[in-house]
């Protein structure tokens, strides 16, 4: 397929998606119902299409926005093509002057609206899509050989496109060796995943990742600690007294910080086979060197960390 048969199967599925049925969520809805006040699909139309509304123009970014099922049915052609900015700006032209119309659907309620596409929305779903951005071609590799099913490569494709990282050698190295290192089988999968690039984008791009996910490990544990002693403190005391001797008084969930420790010990394992037990959770801070061969070891491990 030429680059500009591509380009137009492309335009097709924006052109496809832009014009579908909307089935608008419940959230898009509330904010719509407190910001708008309309009592009709046709006032809502109307409401939608005025250019001095700024509440209409928050609601369209919602409507349109690409989740990640939308970008999953993107993500094959997206993965096959190599776009620059000017061929982004010239799909995004070429759709606003084909005045699309997409249909508007309510859950739970009876009727519709249709609404013109408005050449805005057409250009924030482009650059929310990050259509120039590719997979490197090691990344690519790993989640063909890693990921054989078409829905799993293609959402962890979608997830890597959104990654908020530059992409350095460090970084794709990390995370070829996670998506190898990983069972695609397991139930968390996806958090596990979610976590590493978030940690990701929260660390410079050559940092040492083993030591970043320790860090962030230790940060937790010590806001647990401090949680804890927060409680025991608020057996006996308000918490405006706490607050009134200077207490600075936790409201991290406990039980979601320890189970981000557990995801973290096991990103660590299926990347580099090892973790720590740091001081905050024995008193010799041992470090431990776990050699993962296949799911009968990951399991002892996790029995291990648990």
């Amino acid at each position: 397929m030429t680059e500009a048969q591509q380009k137009d199967k492309l335009m097709q599925a924006l052109r496809d998606i832009l014009s579908a049925d909307i089935h608008l969520s419940a959230s898009v809805v509330h904010y719509m119902d407190s910001t708008l006040a309309v009592t009709s699909g046709e006032e809502l139309a109307h409401a939608l299409s005025d250019p001095g509304n700024c509440e209409a123009e928050t609601a369209i970014e919602l409507i349109f926005f690409p989740d990640e099922a939308i970008q999953e049915k993107l993500e094959p052609i997206l993965s096959e093509i190599r776009l620059a900015e000017a061929d982004v700006s010239e799909i995004v032209r070429i759709l606003s002057q084909q005045n699309l119309q997409a249909r508007l659907c309510f859950p739970d309620r009876l009727g519709q609206a249709i609404l013109p596409v408005p050449e805005a929305a057409i250009q924030q779903m482009a650059a929310r899509l990050r259509m120039t951005r590719s997979i490197p071609g090691q990344m690519a590799d790993a989640i063909d050989a890693s990921l054989p099913d078409t829905h799993s490569a293609n959402l962890t494709r979608v997830k890597l496109r959104n990654a908020r990282i530059s992409q350095s050698a460090n970084q794709i190295d990390f995370l070829c060796k996670l998506i190898r290192g990983l069972d695609q089988q397991l139930e968390d999968f996806w958090q596990l995943l979610d976590l590493a690039i978030d940690l990701l984008e929260q660390t410079e791009p050559e940092a040492d990742m083993y030591d970043a996910l320790m860090a962030h490990k230790q940060f937790l544990i010590k806001a647990i600690r401090a949680a804890e002693k927060n409680q025991q403190a608020l057996a006996s005391n308000t918490v405006e007294a706490l607050i009134m001797k200077g207490i600075n008084v936790s409201a991290i969930d406990v039980e979601a910080a320890r189970e981000k420790i557990d995801q973290i010990d096991r990103i660590s394992i299926a990347v580099y086979g090892r973790t720590e037990f740091l001081s905050a959770l024995a008193p010799a801070g041992q470090s431990i060197d776990l050699s993962v061969q296949d799911k009968d070891d990951m399991a002892a491990i996790r029995r291990l960390l648990s």
